[in-house]
């Protein structure tokens, strides 16, 4: 049976990611020495990665999935593109991922210039979350817990209304903060925020030289209030067990996608007020249980079950600062008018 196993200090460490801001911070929560912590967060990469998760409308952002009919030859996209995957259904598809100010989620999708499916914002934005509805046994693996909190959850999504289309009075961030972004999404949670202001000078000369008092500043201020939670999102080799795509449209289509993106092997949850998406690498042997919550919701799944290919496509963490340009003694945001190179490797 495919299925993933830590061992018990490795899935204390990871039980305790949610809450932990620093390496230091994971030590304390978890109970395990911080020399054993560092050398165990290392360790873990071999099995998977340590993600910052985020609510990007609290930053003024949104990130997208657009499922787009394929068609060859395209390898240019537009500046906020994260990732293309192909993927397959009843028909071949694209799968664009990308992060962009939310007053530019419909140019985006323009600039795209491909035939469009679907577009799906992240009102709300999940990743898998190890203490909910998870549990590990030493001697089986990481196998879901439909019980406790996560059955609690099942019946409370009935009732709560989908993400509301628009935040009021969302400021505009400035370039510290989204630097932190940048870095924090790249390199994962327990990265140094001033070394976000590192890397951001070396990708642009015009990027300010400022002090580590002034960063600590923006991530304790304008970053920490858009954090939701850290977590660690194991992987299986993919030519063992493919990525699939769940693609849900329907008044519950938001409910359903909170309930399975806290079951293993699920990765990442996009909703918009009637639609979803999530992404997962679930063995053959969840089958079932996915199979008997989607049926307990009322959603509708036009585009059938998808696959990811197996290619292993370049993935680019856009630099969102460059969105934004001087306005005043603050900042607003600008388009940015050139094209990403997304390729292939294998």
């Amino acid at each position: 049976m495919q299925i993933i196993k830590f061992s018990k200090k490795e899935w204390e460490v990871i039980e305790a990611t949610p809450e932990a801001l620093t390496i230091r911070d994971l030590a304390k929560k978890s109970g395990v020495p911080l020399a054993t912590t560092w050398r165990l967060v290392n360790k873990l990469h071999e099995k998977g990665k340590f993600q910052f998760v985020v609510d990007f409308r609290k930053l003024g952002l949104s990130q997208i999935a657009v499922i787009s009919h394929y068609s060859d030859g395209y390898n240019e996209w537009p500046y906020g593109t994260f990732s293309i995957r192909r993927i397959w259904g009843n028909s071949p598809y694209l799968l664009h991922v990308a992060i962009v100010p939310e007053i530019f989620v419909d140019k985006y999708v323009e600039s795209l210039n491909t035939d469009v499916v679907t577009v799906v914002r992240s009102l709300e934005h999940y990743k898998w979350k190890p203490n909910v509805g998870s549990l590990h046994l030493p001697e089986i693996g990481l196998i879901p817990l439909m019980a406790g909190r996560l059955w609690d959850m099942f019946f409370e999504q009935k009732n709560i209304r989908p993400p509301a289309p628009r935040l009021d009075h969302v400021p505009v961030p400035d370039p510290i903060d989204l630097a932190i972004l940048v870095k924090k999404i790249q390199s994962g949670p327990f990265v140094k925020p001033f070394e976000a202001i590192k890397y951001a000078m070396s990708k642009d000369p015009q990027f300010p030289l400022i002090s580590e008092k002034t960063v600590s500043y923006h991530y304790r201020k304008h970053v920490l209030p858009a954090w939701q939670y850290n977590t660690f999102v194991p992987y299986f080799p993919l030519r063992e067990v493919p990525i699939r795509i769940y693609y849900f449209e329907g008044r519950e289509a938001p409910a359903v996608a909170r309930i399975l993106v806290n079951l293993p092997y699920f990765l990442t949850a996009i909703i918009d007020t009637d639609k979803s998406l999530l992404t997962a690498q679930p063995p053959s042997w969840m089958d079932v249980t996915i199979q008997q919550v989607i049926a307990s919701f009322d959603v509708d799944t036009p585009l059938c079950q998808m696959v990811m290919s197996s290619e292993n496509i370049a993935i680019f963490v856009p630099h969102l600062w460059r969105f934004l340009k001087r306005k005043g003694r603050g900042w607003s945001w600008q388009w940015i008018d050139e094209k990403v190179k997304v390729t292939a490797r294998q």
